[in-house]
């Protein structure tokens, strides 16, 4: 890409977005609006969403656990649930191998836990992060062969280890795979293999996070034992809906579709979040502040997931597990501050790496323009980071994103359409390991390769028809929103729509005429706006968004597109914007059809 062409980009690199509104058939939710008897607004928020009658629409605004498919519907369920139900009857030694991230975590703590009322305690053994990397290893099978093991679990991990499943089963380990990644054309030799993906598997939602096919698998297992005369007075059924817990955090945390079956598990879930019975989690929200009662997905997203995962990008992920599953709050507290610290230490390692990442970009952008792609090395960069750096980097210059940080160790997001792993498939030639789906990545290289290995992932990706269609970075929001609007009664009609999260997105709103009132800097980046629009003042919040403070100077016109969230301050509750983008003055003039592109709908 020459210069000229990089010249969408606004002060600072960043890439200048289109707002587009989302097509929303007004005549199918108009229907909808008299059919389930819900506010117009809902109701075109719905349709935006996919939702077009009444059936469906009942289903999302009311999730019951009568929705969620049959579990032995998904392909080996039932051999696995019987050979886990035999494990139970004869007491045997089980090892759980776990992912580091919250996925992992959760279904690591979800089946320990269930094993723990049925009389075993299950090894965990959760590789570290940085010497071990991603996923099962030869070495740690042999240690655990040489405890005395005798099944293997692997959770949300091994579905692409077909030499270590080999291994395993060599020295005497029977294998139960539970996976949901993007599965290989030959599978490993296990006894069972649980994933979604299968061509031939007959479950219907294919978009499980692995905490969710844990779920399915120790509902097989209950059953299975219900089914021998397991249970009886003195030795009861355990209940397992306030295990939902587990599954709401790993379900949110992994980005997996908040539709279907994850809507359903999840909106059980908060509900047994909010409850606070398990110490851990009561733990995780008194260092993330977060009042239990009124926990949502994004306090799920944005502050207790980045806690467990905190240690596990830096050190050690069986801490996260021993969080989940303390007994009591005594217990739970210290080490819940102990990840609130890990989480600290990785906010500030990140900032260092984004700094960076980004000056190599800018120095990019100033001598040839802005790449097709990024690709960014440096030895230095902690490897448990350069994921969400990366992310943040898709969100600033919407470019694929890969970083590679120390020992070759990378990371990458996609933008523009491109399947990113299949991209890094086609140059594997220059990579150690990798691994990933359509949207992120992970891989191993040595640095000798990276700059060959930018060269032909930009080609690679140049030559997909589906890369790069949408010249422009885009927004999407919902509807328009006036500051009068801006009210309790909205926020609470919003919430109807919770859980938030891929693919039911939180809403987005243009709200338009806005003047500044006040802006500040706060914490590190961040930019706080006060905002006067038909003689009403809204608080705004516009994250990492501080380098435009000089530009809002007060009585200064503004556009937004926001989102409505609540803020609670020292017991004082109000309704505030969350800034997702926005116009300012002297640009909203220099841009005179920016107004008409965001009324533009996208072509459906």
């Amino acid at each position: 890409m020459n210069k000229a062409d990089g010249e969408q980009a606004t002060s600072g690199g960043g890439v200048r977005r289109v707002w587009v509104r989302r097509p929303c058939d007004e005549r199918v939710a108009e229907q909808l609006c008299h059919e389930v008897a819900i506010d117009p607004r809902i109701a075109r928020l719905l349709v935006a969403r996919g939702i077009s009658t009444k059936e469906e629409a009942k289903r999302f605004l009311e999730p019951k656990l009568e929705h969620l498919p049959h579990p032995f519907l998904m392909k080996d369920l039932k051999r696995a649930a019987e050979r886990v139900a035999d494990a139970v009857i004869n007491q045997e030694s089980v090892c759980l191998y776990g992912d580091y991230d919250v996925d992992g975590v959760t279904s690591s703590s979800l089946l320990a836990e269930f094993l723990g009322e049925h009389g075993l305690e299950p090894e965990i053994y959760i590789p570290k992060r940085l010497r071990e990397g991603y996923g099962l290893n030869q070495k740690a099978i042999e240690g655990i062969a040489q405890s005395g093991a005798r099944l293997l679990v692997t959770l949300d991990c091994g579905i692409t280890a077909a030499d270590e499943i080999s291994q395993a089963n060599d020295l005497g380990l029977a294998c139960i795979i539970v996976d949901h990644h993007r599965c290989p054309p030959v599978l490993p030799n296990a006894v069972a293999t649980l994933n979604p993906h299968q061509p031939d598997c007959k479950y219907p939602d294919k978009g499980l996070a692995a905490v969710g096919v844990t779920y399915n698998l120790i509902i097989g297992v209950r059953k299975v034992l219900r089914e021998r005369g397991y249970y009886s007075p003195d030795r009861p059924e355990p209940h397992l809906l306030k295990r939902t817990d587990l599954v709401a955090l790993g379900t949110i945390a992994d980005m997996v579709p908040l539709m279907g079956v994850n809507r359903v598990l999840t909106h059980y879930g908060l509900k047994a979040l909010r409850l606070a019975e398990r110490p851990g989690a009561r733990a995780l929200m008194e260092v993330s502040k977060v009042i239990p009662s009124r926990i949502n997905s994004g306090d799920v997203g944005f502050k207790l997931g980045p806690r467990i995962n905190a240690v596990g990008r830096l050190d050690d992920a069986t801490v996260g597990v021993r969080l989940l599953l303390a007994e009591s709050i005594e217990d739970a507290r210290p080490i819940a501050q102990a990840l609130d610290e890990a989480n600290g230490e990785r906010r500030r390692i990140e900032g260092d790496v984004y700094e960076s990442s980004v000056a190599m970009v800018e120095k990019m952008v100033a001598q040839l323009g802005l790449p097709d792609v990024l690709v960014l090395g440096d030895p230095t960069w902690h490897a448990g980071v350069v994921g969400i750096v990366a992310s943040k980097l898709v969100e600033r210059y919407d470019r694929p994103t890969i970083l590679v940080g120390e020992g070759g160790r990378g990371s990458g997001r996609t933008a523009r359409g491109l399947h990113l792993y299949d991209a890094m498939r086609d140059c594997q030639h220059h990579l150690i390991k990798f691994g990933g789906h359509r949207a992120a990545a992970g891989l191993r290289m040595r640095y000798e390769n990276l700059t060959a290995f930018r060269d032909d992932l930009t080609a690679r990706s140049r030559a997909d028809p589906s890369f790069g269609q949408q010249t422009e970075a885009l927004l999407d929001y919902d509807d328009d929103l006036s500051s009068a609007e801006i009210d309790f009664p909205v926020y609470e009609g919003l919430q109807q729509l919770e859980p938030f999260g891929n693919a039911n997105p939180q809403p987005v709103f243009r709200v338009a005429k806005m003047r500044v009132r006040e802006a500040r800097v706060v914490g590190h980046d961040h930019l706080k706006l006060r905002l006067e629009g038909e003689h009403r003042l809204v608080s705004a919040m516009a994250f990492r968004k501080a380098e435009l403070s000089g530009q809002c100077e007060p009585g200064v016109e503004v556009c937004l597109a926001a989102s409505v969230e609540l803020n609670e301050y020292q017991g004082h509750r109000s309704v505030e914007l969350r800034v997702r983008d926005l116009r300012i003055g002297s640009e909203l003039l220099k841009d005179a059809d920016a107004l008409e592109k965001c009324d533009s709908p996208r072509d459906t």
